[in-house]
């Protein structure tokens, strides 16, 4: 197994009503209507569509624990681990993972928030990781997460 190396802090919000989100914006989607990732490709940002079962699994453990210590994250090319958990990424979401990597790779904070878009059927939520913080009259700042970079 690789072993980890420093990796990033993220920011981490919070809206401050349940259901409000800004705008994911423009973007590229990649993966089929069934696929369980379909990640979304923006400017300076990415996004992963949370379907219900990604939406109990992730959503959980990255932005939903408020108060409670943030869990122990690594990312690789091939897999994210998050505490016990391990997801792992097939070849078809290397577009999507390169972009995350290259967020990773660049100077700048990062910041993970839920967001949404018109174009996707009513609450459905996005998982979005990006360099721009969300709008603070949404969002409520909650416990960095510290993210280790896998070889």
């Amino acid at each position: 197994m690789p072993s980890p190396r420093q990796g990033r802090t993220i920011r981490r919000y919070s809206a401050y009503f349940r259901n409000w989100a800004q705008a994911f914006g423009n973007h590229d989607k990649l993966g089929d209507e069934g696929a369980p990732l379909r990640w979304l490709l923006g400017e300076q940002q990415v996004g992963l569509i949370l379907t219900p079962e990604i939406r109990r699994i992730l959503y959980p453990r990255l932005l939903g624990r408020h108060g409670e210590a943030p869990p122990r994250v690594q990312l690789g090319r091939k897999r994210l681990v998050i505490d016990e958990l391990t997801i792992p990424f097939a070849d078809d979401h290397r577009p999507a993972v390169d972009a995350v990597m290259e967020l990773f790779s660049t100077d700048g904070e990062l910041h993970l928030s839920q967001t949404y878009h018109l174009i996707y059927p009513g609450g459905t939520r996005i998982l979005t990781l990006g360099r721009h913080a969300p709008m603070p009259l949404i969002y409520r700042e909650i416990e960095p997460l510290g993210v280790d970079l896998l070889d």
